[in-house]
């Protein structure tokens, strides 16, 4: 009798799974169908197809998260194809100003780019299992990849507060990519691939770069503010006239991270880093002359090529020289315990810095301002009746960097 009493029971749940199953492949065909007529319409002549196919590809996202490591990588292709840096390297842009005097104009990625780089910061990372969004050697001057609201932005100068929301492309592969002008406000950015990549007066407000790979970068006159790059390799990087400093016009910003950063052979000339954050920082071989450097935190940072153990902690090539730190504004700067050995400091700014415990032993400190310095425990530095001397790296034989620029 239990048995009778069971079976309808049981032939009911087997009918339920069976229906389940059905259903189940009849929408995974459907997916399959709709990710096929997606991609046939990315490769269509028409502009109206083609965004068509984006936002199919990102409903199927949203509908699929399993499928998404797919569409994500098949959307970082079609950036890649639609705008690619070309064989010869980055585009000249114009740098004269047009008809009339206004500003020269500057590319922008098309409608289409646009609409997929959209998509892809809108999607939720956690599915992306593992895979990179990949937009290598992809010309994207002009790009806006804030997902920042207008309506935000515009309260911040008023009292109000930047956006806490960052758009997700962390490892993201930017090498060799093309982001002149480019606007990366609020975006995770960390461990990126970027080495080679030309971010030259792109706009990097609190962006997260840690540890992100920046090697022989662009990033020429960027304003690079309140952003972390602690950790981040910027070997053989060119930061002339970049701005990571703090400041408060038309609203208080904090100076970039640089804890920890290598910026061996990096060129820093006219760089402002004042109020910036480099400790134990690698400035070995970099050039620092002309920089602005008052008021950053440099505890620990390494300058000196006298260091044998940054060998091991550079990799892209041999520290050949220490720092050049020439005409550097060092105002006020905490230097405890900085490594400045045969450093360049010729007509250097070093009112009111601390230099506590610091290194400064065969630097050249010809012209260099050391009124109101904290010098407890330095080593190197010249006797009261010594206003400077010479050290042995430096004088009219002081060479730049062993890199060429």
């Amino acid at each position: 009798m239990l048995v009778v009493a069971v079976l309808p029971g049981l032939a009911a749940m087997l009918a339920l799974f069976f229906t389940w199953r059905e259903v189940r492949v009849t929408e995974q065909g459907q997916l399959t169908s709709r990710f096929n007529d997606a991609i046939t319409n990315l490769g269509s002549p028409s502009l109206d197809v083609r965004f068509g196919g984006i936002y199919a590809l990102e409903r199927i996202m949203q509908d699929s998260p399993r499928d998404q490591p797919r569409v994500v990588q098949v959307l970082s292709a079609y950036v890649r194809r639609h705008a690619s840096v070309p064989a010869t390297g980055f585009v000249k842009e114009p740098e004269e100003p047009g008809e009339g005097g206004e500003a020269p104009e500057h590319r922008r990625p098309t409608t289409d780019v646009t609409a997929v780089v959209n998509v892809l910061a809108h999607r939720s990372p956690r599915h992306d299992a593992g895979v990179q969004v990949d937009w290598s050697r992809a010309d994207l001057r002009g790009l806006s990849l804030t997902t920042w609201a207008f309506e935000d932005i515009a309260k911040v100068p008023e009292g109000g507060a930047f956006p806490r929301a960052r758009a997700p492309f962390a490892y993201v592969n930017l090498e060799g990519a093309d982001l002149r002008h480019a606007d990366l406000s609020g975006v995770d950015l960390r461990s990126a691939f970027a080495g080679e990549a030309n971010l030259s007066r792109a706009q990097l407000l609190r962006v997260d770069l840690g540890e992100a790979d920046l090697s022989s970068a662009d990033l020429t006159e960027a304003n690079v503010m309140e952003t972390n790059l602690a950790g981040a390799d910027l070997s053989g990087a060119i930061l002339r006239g970049t701005f990571l400093a703090t400041t408060d016009v038309p609203f208080p910003v904090k100076g970039a991270d640089l804890s920890r950063a290598v910026l061996w052979d990096a060129d820093l000339t006219g760089a402002n880093l004042g109020g910036a954050t480099l400790t134990g920082a690698i400035l070995a071989d970099a050039d620092l002359t002309g920089a602005s450097l008052v008021g950053a935190r440099l505890r620990g940072a390494r300058f000196s090529a006298a260091d044998r153990s940054l060998q091991a902690e550079v990799v892209a090539g041999t520290v050949a020289e220490s720092a050049n730190l020439t005409g550097a504004d060092l105002h006020g700067a905490d230097l405890r315990g900085a490594d400045l050995r045969e450093v360049n400091l010729t007509r250097a700014n070093l009112r009111g810095a601390d230099l506590t415990e610091a290194d400064l032993r065969g630097a050249e400190l010809t012209g260099a301002e050391l009124a109101g310095a904290r010098t407890e425990g330095a080593r190197g530095l010249p006797g009261p009746d010594v206003p400077h001397r010479s050290g042995p790296a430096a004088g009219p034989g002081y060479r730049r960097t062993s890199r060429e620029r």
